[in-house]
């Protein structure tokens, strides 16, 4: 008995494509691939034997988490960046389009390398050549973009603690009265133990 035009028709690539299109969210399988991916272009700039270390955790249940958790991955490219830098260089391509990706384990990989990158960044200042250091410029620039985007343009405000008030960290000069009795006492003795040791 063939299918009804209602079945046929949901079960046609045009409809199952348009479905598909409608939705812009990618499947777990589709997310998977893009990781997975990801972490295959990234253990080819890398110098072996880290590169197949690297691509092995393409293969893990949760590769992005992997590759997030790995400190072979830190290290063998902090390596690279510490010698890069360049409009061309392969490392920082792939921290920017890293920093683009929907997955947030990849994310915050790329991320992790936001501090080296800074200081290399402003320990090579200022540029033998304009170029020599756009790659890291054209990352630092992407992570200000994305934060900006988050923040739908507002600015961030940081409310500057109040240091007449006592907190873990400080005491305030304007102690009240009995600390100061304290301190007082405390540098009576001090002095006296002094003068003895002199005399």
């Amino acid at each position: 008995m063939p299918p009804s035009p209602a079945v046929a028709g949901a079960a046609s690539p045009s409809n199952s494509s348009s479905a598909s299109s409608s939705n812009p969210t990618p499947s777990w399988w589709e997310s998977v691939s893009q990781v997975q991916s990801c972490i295959l272009v990234l253990s080819s700039i890398l110098p072996p034997p880290a590169d197949s270390d690297i691509a092995a955790l393409a293969d893990s249940d949760r590769p992005a988490r992997a590759l997030l958790r790995s400190p072979a991955a830190y290290a063998a490219l902090s390596a690279v960046l510490r010698s890069g830098g360049r409009s061309d260089d392969p490392a920082c391509h792939w921290l920017y389009n890293t920093l683009l990706s929907p997955d947030p384990d990849l994310r915050l990989a790329a991320l992790a390398f936001l501090l080296l990158l800074s200081s290399l960044y402003l320990l090579r200042l200022p540029p033998v050549l304009p170029s020599s250091l756009s790659g890291f410029e054209a990352v630092l620039l992407a992570v200000y973009s994305f934060e900006a985007k988050n923040r739908q343009g507002k600015p961030v405000l940081i409310q500057v603690p109040d240091l007449s008030v006592p907190s873990l960290y400080h005491t305030p000069l304007c102690c009240p009265a009995p600390a100061r009795s304290l301190l007082a006492g405390y540098n009576y003795i001090n002095q006296n133990k002094m003068v003895s040791k002199s005399t």
